[in-house]
Formats: C-alpha cells, structure tokens, sequence
C-alpha cells in the first residue's frame, strides 16, 4: 500500500522511544482532552513563550482536542517545559498550571489566551492581564493565590525533569502512545499531517 505524503512526512520526524523512557509516572499531569482509556495518548511538552508551541496549540492541538479527544479517541496531555531563552516562560508556566489546578476548562481559557496574545506579554512581561481577561473574577482570584505558592514550581519542575528524562531538547516535542509503543515527535506538526497519523493508529481500534 502506499504510504500518503503526508503521512510519510511524518514518519521522517518520528522517533521510536526506548521502553525505559516511554512511561511517563502514574502522578503525570491529568488529561486536558480526553480520557486516560484512550486508546491513543498524546503527551506535549510545550513552552508558552514559543513561536512553534504557539502555532502547533492553536493549529494543531486545539483541532486534536475536538476532534479526536472529545470523540474518547485520544487523552491529550500537556506538560510545562519552559526554555532557558524565555525569560517569561517560567512565569506563563505557573499561570498555566495554576489554571489547570482549577479544571480543564480553565487551563483551556487561559492556555487560548496566553498562546494568543503571545507577541503582546512576551514583549513586556505583563501577563496577568492577559490571565485575567480570560477567567472570572474568582476563578482570577484564584489563581493569583496558587501561582504564588511554591509547590507550582515545584510542579513545573516535575514536568521539567520528567523532559529531560524523556530526552525533550526542544519545544514542542509530543510522544504518542498507541498500541503498546511510544513515538517521539520533536516538531511543530501541521494538523492535517498529525490527524492522517492519528488515524492509521486507530485502525483497528
């Protein structure tokens, strides 16, 4: 059978990972789309103050969560992993997490607003405005209380080392988990691309 351009434009980018780093702990973060039965994960490690994690949230990933993970098809999860090059991506970071703490909905508000106006608060820093314009008032309140409080960093760390282990050099990298194997991607993918691979996964399924 021959094997769609696209498709095989992805197989390029894809790198079988070992056993030993395949497994993320069963602490990892919570699926954002999606259910942990799934019969595909998706793990993303992204940087808020990327270009390309930009573009792969708001192109890709956004397409992924209503169209495969609401369906049951996929369990999206998404771990901070903020470069040394950004000096706000530590900041956006805890934002993140901290909305995450609160639910799915709420990370989802805030990831939306924080990859959107990603030119505005990358320039000057100010991004609870940005935050605070996406959640409510005591949703915001919230927030403002957990992004203070040292175990987010020590969460963010978590997802940081749970990288390193998993040898995440850059953003975005995503590994899929599908029929008993684990994929790394290391690549901003076009969705078109990424749902053609999805699908030749859940033959069969």
């Amino acid at each position: 059978m021959t094997i769609p351009r696209v498709l095989a434009g992805l197989l390029l980018l894809v790198t079988q990972v070992p056993a030993g780093l395949a497994q993320s702990p069963p602490d990892a973060a919570p699926c954002v789309g999606g259910k942990p039965g799934a019969p595909i994960k998706i793990e993303v490690f992204s940087d808020y103050q990327c270009p390309a994690c930009r573009f792969f949230y708001l192109e890709t990933m956004r397409s992924v969560l209503s169209n495969y993970a609401d369906a049951g098809k996929v369990c999206v999860v998404y771990h901070e992993f903020p470069l040394s090059m950004h000096p706000h991506a530590p900041a956006a970071a805890r934002y993140g997490h901290a909305a995450l703490s609160l639910g799915v909905r709420q990370w989802s508000q805030v990831t939306d607003a924080l990859f959107q106006a990603q030119d505005q608060w990358a320039a000057t820093g100010q991004l609870e405005p940005v935050v605070a314009a996406a959640l409510s008032k005591e949703d915001m309140d919230r927030v403002r209380k957990l992004v203070q409080d040292p175990a987010m960093n020590q969460a963010i760390q978590r997802d940081i080392e749970l990288g390193r282990k998993m040898e995440v050099n850059s953003t975005p990298t995503f590994f899929i988990t599908a029929k008993g194997k684990t994929e790394k991607v290391a690549s901003a993918v076009q969705y078109p691309i990424l749902k053609r691979y999805i699908d030749s996964l859940l033959v069969g399924q």
